[in-house]
């Protein structure tokens, strides 16, 4: 029997933590390949995550910075080694939950994958309870919502489908809620009045291999952009120093307005493949894009594609 770590991404948002958390006490539940699973996460939890762990009774995963050598590993919610922990390419990967796009991703031995075009990798977790035979208790419903619906944006994200629908609408009958005020009131346990230039960049923030070159990309979510729109400088200024600080190429900022439906986007750094992939140009004030509500598919997606 071997201990194995479960965990999402760096910079976890609410899917990466309730991915990891469920995950883990479904396959300690069903007892697993005999093994016994910790989960864990890479970086502060966002402050939805926290509360609803807090108030589930559900102890908060355990921050790791790296992970040694044969350390068993499940990744959830990304499978990139630049999004991950410190020591992966020593570690034995023997699983993976993600709903995102494979880049640069070799094993030595075979492992469990379950990769799904799906709006949430909660999505995936959900219907692996369905797989393994086993419900979801009400808690595990109410954390697993909560990530799918913050992911999807009240199911308003493009990377959203009907799939996605159909598992949030039995997850909320289940619970007895309407999953997308349920998701609304989740989101906006956010402090986002609150929130600094350096919060806004680096909170949810993703390192991409962009040709050669290094391009984070990040997303800040807000109900009213308003206030960041003010911040321009003090945004950029924070965008430089998280691109020195991280020795990354570029960096790009989505700010993503849910009621509005778009983003503003703003450059900072060798941004050249990002914007014509985006077929903007970088302006201090940043540019609109209406309907952009998705880094994974309508930001990252054609970056990648344009650096082909």
């Amino acid at each position: 029997m071997s201990k194995v770590l479960v965990f999402g991404h760096q910079n976890p948002d609410n899917d990466a933590i309730m991915s990891a958390v469920v995950l883990t006490q479904l396959l300690n539940q069903v007892n697993y390949n005999g093994d016994t699973y910790q989960a864990c996460c890479l970086g502060p939890l966002p402050a939805e995550s926290a509360k609803l762990l807090a108030d589930a009774g559900v102890d908060e995963p355990q921050l790791i910075e790296s992970v040694e050598e044969g350390q068993k590993v499940v990744l959830t919610d990304h499978n990139e080694a630049g999004q991950s922990v410190a020591g992966l390419e020593g570690a034995q990967i023997v699983g993976v939950v993600d709903h995102h796009r494979f880049g640069g991703f070799t094993t030595a031995a075979p492992l469990h994958i379950i990769a799904l075009p799906w709006g949430s990798s909660c999505s995936i977790v959900a219907k692996l309870f369905d797989v393994l035979g086993v419900a979801p208790t009400d808690t595990q419903a109410k954390l697993l919502l909560s990530a799918m619906m913050t992911d999807t944006l009240m199911l308003k994200s493009p990377t959203a489908t009907a799939i996605d629908a159909t598992i949030a609408a039995k997850l909320g009958e289940q619970l007895g809620v309407d999953p997308v005020k349920f998701g609304m009131e989740v989101f906006l346990t956010r402090p986002s009045g609150s929130f600094t230039a350096e919060q806004m960049v680096g909170n949810d923030i993703k390192q991409f291999e962009v040709g050669s070159s290094k391009l984070l990309i990040g997303q800040y979510e807000t109900v009213d952009k308003s206030r960041a729109l003010g911040m321009i400088p003090e945004i950029r200024e924070a965008m430089r120093a998280y691109q020195a600080d991280k020795d990354a190429d570029g960096i790009v900022l989505c700010l993503t307005d849910i009621m509005e439906e778009g983003s503003q986007v703003l450059f900072e750094g060798e941004t050249a493949v990002a914007q014509k992939g985006l077929g903007i140009e970088d302006v201090p004030e940043g540019v609109w894009m209406p309907g952009v509500l998705s880094r994974k598919k309508q930001v990252a997606a054609p970056i990648l594609a344009a650096a082909e």
